[in-house]
């Protein structure tokens, strides 16, 4: 536990305090199109954070390291693997002869921020906005053992009982069983101030699908497979990516922990609730309702205890290290800015254009 406490620090330190990657001017690396995305070569990155190959890892995957921080990639993947905790990138890493390379803005929006924790003060946080998806005439995904709406209500009330015994605030968008439209969940998280956005669901899938996974809001500028309407538009959601990413990291890592779930990884969606939302802002999959073991798991009193102390502990864990204001592990110097293709320095600051 004092590892995974160790670890959950270091990556919420990076993610709160890095909305976009800082580069110094100092040095270059050379950007490479892939399909019209620009790509940086992993050999360049790795030998910036002082990474070695190492043994072990996920199955595979290559894996490499420095000290503690233990990276993993897969080519022509997605997945991204830090310390085993997964995570998915925006755009598949890429292979050629001369080595595996990974985006620009996957660089800027997820690796660097992991790697190189910096902080800067976040906002106030005394109330946790909890909406238990679907409700009424709307009952979601259909299991063997229960509806969806009745499971994410009867998880988002443990995990009220167990923020207010904290200290939070919290408000529900709903208490009960009756429908709200999605723009009406948003509404009430704009109108409550000092808050996050916790939506919790549960899954449905074929083939024996089980696992937990936690969304957020895609970066701007990227596609994604749970785009359900814009693709690459900046969203009024986008400006807290950073924070976005640190509550996904804390509440998915204490629930995968806990519960031994299969990892399905923090992901990117535009989802109507995380894509107007002017709050930190999460979607929690709890589940498969139609999984013969996990559905009746999820629909376990005892089960959805051990979930709601782990959202609790994650959003404590969240606000322990908003307060803290300083990194106490952060390298001072910044990577080099990637050349070539459409990359330019602003103001010190990498601009995709």
């Amino acid at each position: 536990m004092r590892l995974l406490l160790h670890f959950l620090a270091l990556c919420f330190l990076a993610f709160l305090g890095s909305g976009s990657v800082v580069f110094a001017a100092q040095g270059k690396w050379d950007i490479t199109q892939f399909n019209g995305v620009e790509y940086v070569n992993l050999r360049d990155v790795w030998k910036y954070y002082q990474f070695t190959p190492r043994q072990g890892g996920k199955r595979g995957c290559l894996t490499y390291g420095c000290k503690d921080r233990i990276i993993s990639v897969r080519p022509f993947k997605q997945d991204f693997y830090v310390n085993n905790f997964r995570y998915i990138l925006s755009y598949p890493i890429q292979s050629r002869a001369d080595g595996l390379y990974i985006s620009t803005i996957d660089m800027k929006k997820l690796v660097d921020p992991v790697l190189r924790p910096r902080l800067t003060h976040s906002a106030r946080l005394t109330t946790v906005v909890l909406d238990p998806g679907h409700g009424g005439h709307d009952a979601g995904a259909k299991g063997v053992y229960a509806n969806e709406k009745d499971c994410n209500l009867a998880l988002a009330l443990k995990v009220r009982d167990k923020l207010r015994r904290a200290g939070f605030k919290v408000v529900m968008t709903r208490d009960r069983d009756f429908f709200l439209t999605l723009g009406e969940r948003v509404a009430i998280a704009n109108r409550t101030p000092d808050c996050i956005f916790v939506s919790i669901h549960h899954n449905s899938g074929h083939g024996g699908a089980e696992g937990i996974e936690t969304f957020t809001l895609a970066p701007h500028g990227t596609s994604s497979p749970f785009a359900r309407t814009r693709l690459t538009e900046e969203l009024s959601g986008n400006n807290q990516d950073s924070e976005n990413i640190a509550l996904a990291t804390a509440v998915h890592a204490y629930a995968i922990r806990r519960t031994a779930a299969v990892d399905r990884g923090i992901q990117r969606a535009r989802f109507s609730v995380l894509c107007t939302i002017n709050r930190p802002a999460i979607l929690f999959e709890a589940g498969f309702m139609t999984h013969p073991k996990e559905g009746r798991s999820v629909a376990s009193p005892s089960y959805q205890e051990t979930l709601a102390q782990s959202i609790c502990d994650g959003i404590l864990q969240y606000r322990a290290v908003a307060r803290s204001g300083s990194a106490t592990s952060s390298p001072d110097r910044r990577p080099p800015a990637p050349r070539g293709g459409s990359a330019t320095l602003g103001g010190g600051r990498i601009t995709q254009h």
